[in-house]
């Protein structure tokens, strides 16, 4: 996957995130047990791993330039 479109998914994965989040939030339901939002927040998390692995990637890439 090309990292624009991996930072493209990340982004829209936490706008969802923060939807869940404040949509918890709003009906009293903390986050830690929200279930929806747990699972967005893993989701994430996962992405958020895979992009800075991939920024690592690029970035040894350069440095054997």
């Amino acid at each position: 996957m090309k990292k624009a479109s991996l930072n493209e998914k990340l982004e829209k994965e936490r706008e969802k995130l923060n939807r869940l989040g404040e949509e918890a939030l709003k009906n009293g339901v903390p986050l830690t047990q929200d279930e929806a939002f747990m699972a967005q927040n893993r989701k994430v998390d996962a992405l958020v791993v895979k992009v800075t692995k991939e920024q690592e990637r690029h970035r040894k890439i350069q440095q054997e330039r």
